[in-house]
């Protein structure tokens, strides 16, 4: 009886899933001591599982004793799992800002420590009280007061609570908050002060040109009642002017009765005539900025300037 010969277990089979085992051993190893070197860790590890990396792209016999084990058979499956590795690594072992801080001040290093304290304030919305206690506590202790209190009233403005471990550190932080309380309300009283005096600034601005309005209408009410009385124009009973716009000013003229019993034509000369009075008084250089309405005693309009210019004179045909 014939039996198959089996094929004889290649070195690389048999003993070749040994060396990539032990370099991912050796990577996870070093990762310790890079990890335990921070704050230079982080860039370092970074370094070796970038190289870790690029060796099993080029040594694709190592890919087959790494993954073909774990059923990772073709190439997307597996860069898809060297990419989550790396990505994982990297996220787990890489040391931040802030960890570097806590280290740094464990070690008595607390200079180099509230340089990345400090650091890590400045580009965080949501400060973790611990660092802002450590770095008052630094100035604090150094004597540098003005820090000491500008990053105190950085914590009020952020609404985090400070508990200082020392006495000492605990009144100050109270003094600091009664001094930011009492400044904000001096702020308080003095925007309110500052809204008020702009509101009566305004109201006194409105009132001003109310009265200059007021006696400018004035001027030019008296000067036409003076103009229509030097030419004797009796058809008129009583005139008065407002201010339509900044440029438009225009008069209501009421005419007696005897105004209907005129011809068309002797009634719109009249008007033309009452108009050019009118506009020598209120725009000599734009006299059709100027516009009447002639109006009865009932206030029904027979006459006076059309929308588009004062100069635009109608009045009423029967």
């Amino acid at each position: 009886m014939v039996t198959k010969r089996q094929k004889p277990t290649s070195p690389s089979s048999s003993n070749g899933c040994a060396i990539p085992c032990l370099l991912i051993f050796g990577v996870f190893v070093f990762t310790g001591f890079l990890v335990s070197a921070r704050p230079f860790g982080g860039a370092l590890l970074a370094l070796a599982v970038i190289g870790g990396a690029i060796a099993l792209i080029i040594k694709r016999d190592w890919q087959d004793n790494v993954f073909g084990p774990i059923g990772v058979d073709t190439n997307f499956k597996r860069y898809l799992v060297l990419g989550i590795t790396i990505w994982f690594m990297l996220m787990t072992f890489t040391s931040t800002n802030l960890e570097d801080a806590n280290a740094l001040w464990a070690k008595g290093k607390k200079s180099e420590a509230v340089e990345l304290y400090v650091t890590e304030l400045e580009r965080t919305s949501s400060p973790n009280p611990k660092v802002f206690e450590r770095v008052i506590e630094y100035y604090f202790e150094n004597g540098d007061m003005r820090q000491a209190k500008h990053f105190c009233n950085m914590a009020i403005e952020a609404n985090v609570e400070l508990s200082p471990s020392s006495k000492e550190l605990r009144g100050f932080v109270t003094t600091v908050r009664e001094d930011h309380a009492r400044m904000v309300e001096q702020q308080k009283i003095a925007e309110e002060a500052k809204d008020k005096a702009e509101v009566a600034k305004k109201e006194a601005e409105k009132e001003k040109q109310k009265r200059d309005s007021e006696k400018e209408t004035r001027k030019r009410l008296d000067t036409l009642i003076s103009v229509l009385e030097k030419l004797k124009i009796t058809v008129v009973e009583s005139v008065s002017v407002q201010q339509i716009s900044t440029d438009i000013w225009e008069a209501t003229i009421k005419v007696r009765n005897s105004w209907h019993i005129k011809p068309y034509q002797i009634r719109l000369q009249d008007a033309q005539n009452l108009w050019s009075a009118w506009a020598t008084i209120a725009s000599p250089k734009e006299p059709d900025s100027a516009r009447i309405k002639i109006v009865d005693f009932n206030g029904n309009e027979v006459g006076g300037s059309r929308v588009l210019a004062g100069s635009l004179i109608w009045v009423q045909e029967n």
